[in-house]
């Protein structure tokens, strides 16, 4: 659990396959508990790796051939794991058998809808667990505000941050106000998403300019996209992602000498890129 929550997911799922060959673990005299499975699986849940989504349905196996009772807590860690690796069926079945369903349970769910391509479904499910007279938290409306962004529902995602100290009390954090730009910048309204970190209670951090360098790109806004990417790139000078974002901007409009200067510069700087990853697995 330790490892697993200074985010080294790797570690943790190494320890835990050594634990699962431990002799009192094979010979059933001792067992994994209820924080052991979560922590693995949220490891699983966290950890970008060829392999990962193998070992979590192995996990997974293991807890229903020993007929290990299925708690709120392993339950929303199998749906977050399954929704994570874009297993959608897998994270429903498990959704449907579980009887007892706390926040975490429809926070995991709508999560997984809006970052598999259901926002509609995200929505409804959110309008559900307030049927259900549940209280959303923090973490439910990064996932309702997410959904809003990706389906672009500027108005809808907008009442929703109002909604959420307006109606339940909640002081939005910077990961709303991130997923708020990032709605207004994916529907194109760059002026409004920039007047709206401008509003900001507080000094707006990476994730937020990120955001709407984002939309500069998608939407080839070069001043404002030069502009945010300076920002940026004080703030996070070694981060590849800004260098990348800022070349594509460019090159997008086939500024070419631009984005390659952007390019040598990064180059010159030392930032390497992150190699990308493909993970094709049955579902």
């Amino acid at each position: 659990m330790g490892l697993q929550r200074m985010d080294f997911f790797g570690e943790a799922i190494r320890l835990f396959r050594e634990m699962m060959l431990h002799d009192d673990v094979k010979s059933c005299f001792a067992k994994p508990n209820e924080a052991t499975y979560v922590s693995v699986l949220s490891s699983c849940a966290n950890l970008d790796e060829r392999g990962v989504l193998c070992i979590g349905k192995q996990i997974h196996g293991y807890i229903v051939r020993n007929e290990v009772f299925v708690t709120v807590f392993i339950g929303t860690a199998l749906i977050d794991f399954y929704g994570k690796a874009g297993c959608l069926s897998n994270a429903f079945r498990v959704y449907n058998q579980m009887v007892v369903k706390k926040v975490c349970t429809w926070n995991a769910i709508i999560s997984s809808l809006a970052n598999n391509g259901r926002e509609e479904q995200a929505l409804d499910m959110f309008k559900k667990m307030k049927g259900e007279c549940l209280c959303p938290n923090e973490v439910t409306f990064i996932a309702v505000l997410t959904a809003c962004a990706r389906a672009k529902l500027v108005e809808i995602g907008l009442e929703l941050f109002q909604s959420m100290a307006g109606e339940f009390g909640l002081v939005p954090i910077m990961e709303h106000y991130g997923c708020a730009v990032d709605l207004l910048g994916r529907a194109g309204l760059l002026r409004e998403a920039s007047e709206f970190i401008r509003r900001m209670p507080f000094e707006p951090d990476a994730s937020v300019f990120g955001a709407l360098l984002g939309a500069c790109k998608i939407h080839g806004a070069i001043d404002l996209g030069n502009e945010v990417g300076s920002r940026l790139l004080e703030l996070q000078p070694q981060h590849c992602g800004q260098y990348v974002a800022l070349s594509s901007i460019h090159a997008g409009v086939d500024r070419w000498g631009v984005a390659a200067d952007i390019r040598k510069t990064m180059v010159e700087a030392r930032v390497r890129k992150v190699p990308a990853c493909s993970l094709i697995d049955c579902i």
